[in-house]
Parts: C-alpha cells; structure tokens; sequence
C-alpha cells in the first residue's frame, strides 16, 4: 500500500482529476485545482497536485484499457488519411490528448481519486471514481532521457513531493 512505500501519495485521495496536459512524450495528470503565477506574471490553471509521468502508463476502464501511452504516435483524428505533417510532440495533436481531454472534460461528474497503491518497484496503481484505473508502469519501459520515472509533486507548497527513478525514491 502507499501509506507505507509513498506516503505522499495520499495528498491525491479525494482529488479530483481536473487536467492532463505533456511536453513530448512526458504526461502530466493534474489533480485538484489552483493557480500559480509564471515568472512573466501570467496566471496558469494547473493541478493542487501533479503527477508527472516519464515511464509507460495506461487508463483503463472496468479492466479494459481505454488509453495508452503508445497513442501520442496515432493522429488526433485517426478517421482521416495519414497526414506528412503530422508532428506528435504538437500538444493536441494526437490521439491521447483527445482522449485525456475528453476525459478530464467529458465527465459529469469529476472522477475523484479514491485509492493509491504502489510497489517498491515504483508501480503505481491511481484508483478513480467511475471504475478506472491510472497504471503507472516503470517496468514496461522508460524515456532514456529522464531523470526519474515519475514524480508527484504540489504548485502550492515545496514540501510532500516524491519521485521514483532509476536510483530509487527521491523526496522533495
């Protein structure tokens, strides 16, 4: 359980999954809501907490995966003849930002997380209300060029983050 491996995945229960945002192959799960000002003064919408995610993740639904990491290499619009421009570091432009959109968005009411567990292996398992399941895998594969595999971290306060890399479990 993550009392005992990552307690501070506990800052999630309760939370609701508000936001889904990436730069390249990196996804970011937004959880709860505030707003932070940038060094140019403008003021960003952006997660209480955030998980980032540099490793193979999946959402599943009822058991059954509904998106997956590999869908930032599949068009926005999959209906449509295969396009020479199509860049998939474009955020929106794929397949998996329409369907983390459409999830953050489409809901009625917000999928609220209700239970974390993880492994000493750094697997995470991010129970949501509605019966789907965030898989955070390090195991199936990583980015070479990151520093961790994952990591949670808060835009409110400095304190109570924790990541899992290849060196183990680094906490802020």
């Amino acid at each position: 359980m993550s009392e005992n491996l990552f307690p501070e995945m506990q800052h999630l229960l309760g939370l609701p999954f508000t936001k889904a945002t990436r730069l390249g192959h990196v996804q970011y799960f937004h959880f709860g809501k505030a707003h932070i000002r940038n060094a140019n003064g403008l003021v960003l919408d952006v997660g209480a907490w955030t998980l980032e995610v540099a490793c193979h993740w999946q959402l599943e639904e009822a058991g059954a995966v509904t998106i997956r990491f590999e869908e930032v290499e599949i068009p926005r619009d999959t209906q449509t003849l295969a396009d020479p421009a199509f860049d998939p570091q474009v955020p929106g432009s794929n397949l998996r930002d329409r369907k983390l959109q459409e999830l953050a968005r489409g809901q009625k009411d917000a999928l609220r997380v209700w239970q974390v567990t993880a492994s000493a292996e750094g697997e995470l398992t991010i129970s949501l209300e509605g019966n789907r399941t965030l898989r955070v895998q390090p195991s199936q594969g990583v980015l070479e060029t990151s520093a961790h595999f994952w990591r949670l971290f808060s835009n409110t306060q400095e304190e109570g983050g924790v990541g899992f890399g290849a060196n183990g479990v680094v906490r802020a």
